[in-house]
């Protein structure tokens, strides 16, 4: 009963072997397989889209302070990863990808993560648009990750919501217009220049009503408390007498 097995094994001898040698660099799954994670730091600008949209929460982010800015870690468990590509998809940078590499399998689970360290610039200023020059085409209420900016069309108005605001600057990379910019405003203001002619627009343009120009005494005054240093007032200045910069005490 064991001869036919034995005859076949004989002939084995002579044959190549069909198994491969495990791990194979140059073996890789299928066209579509979703395997190893790849994350590119450089281009990542920390917006958390991906950590959000992880259903086993597997992506974790980590910061520290450092010169001139923040290092900020993220890691990607493949212990916990159910490789659904969701973060791959939701990234608007096009930093996180799945890779067709399958060679997952280790003792020591320290391996099976994917991790990249970005530096991020401290931003002191806060996202203001300078709404003369602004088309309202949405492009940076759709892209904003943490849906802080509301955009109206129909009234032509814009507005950013701070506190949600994680400064991450996909919106300023989306406005075709460049109108967009973080402004810093810790000690800085409107400042007015002797070349003001006193025609109101910039009392008329200020979109929160903190600046009153009185022509026939020829007095320009502004409300600090609910001035916003958006900008608008600025910009829309024919003789170019406003600028925003730092305050005397």
């Amino acid at each position: 009963m064991m001869f036919p097995y034995l005859q076949t094994a004989i002939q084995n001898l002579a044959k190549k072997p069909l198994t491969m040698q495990f791990p194979c660099p140059e073996d890789k799954g299928a066209p579509k397989y979703r395997g190893r994670i790849e994350f590119d730091a450089e281009s990542c600008v920390d917006c958390g889209m991906c950590i959000k949209v992880c259903g086993p929460m597997a992506i974790s982010r980590e910061e520290e302070e450092v010169e001139g800015g923040i290092n900020i870690t993220r890691t990607f468990d493949l212990t916990s990863c159910t490789f659904c590509g969701f973060c791959q998809d939701f990234c608007g940078r096009n930093s996180i990808r799945l890779t067709q590499d399958y060679h997952m399998v280790s003792r020591d689970a320290s391996t099976l993560s994917t991790t990249g360290v970005t530096f991020k610039k401290k931003v002191l200023g806060k996202l203001i648009c300078y709404q003369d020059n602004c088309l309202y085409c949405g492009l940076c209420m759709r892209n904003c990750p943490e849906q802080a900016i509301t955009v109206d069309r129909k009234t032509r108005t814009w507005s950013v919501d701070h506190s949600k605001c994680v400064k991450c600057g996909i919106c300023i990379s989306k406005c075709p217009k460049n109108v967009l910019e973080f402004q810093n405003v810790g000690e800085e203001g409107v400042i007015f220049s002797d070349s003001c002619i006193y025609c109101t627009l910039c009392a008329k343009k200020c979109p929160v009503g903190a600046i009153t120009v009185d022509r026939p005494n020829k007095k320009w005054e502004i409300d600090r408390s609910i001035c916003m240093r958006c900008g608008v007032c600025v910009a829309g200045c024919p003789k170019k007498a406003l600028t925003i910069g730092p305050l005397e005490d």
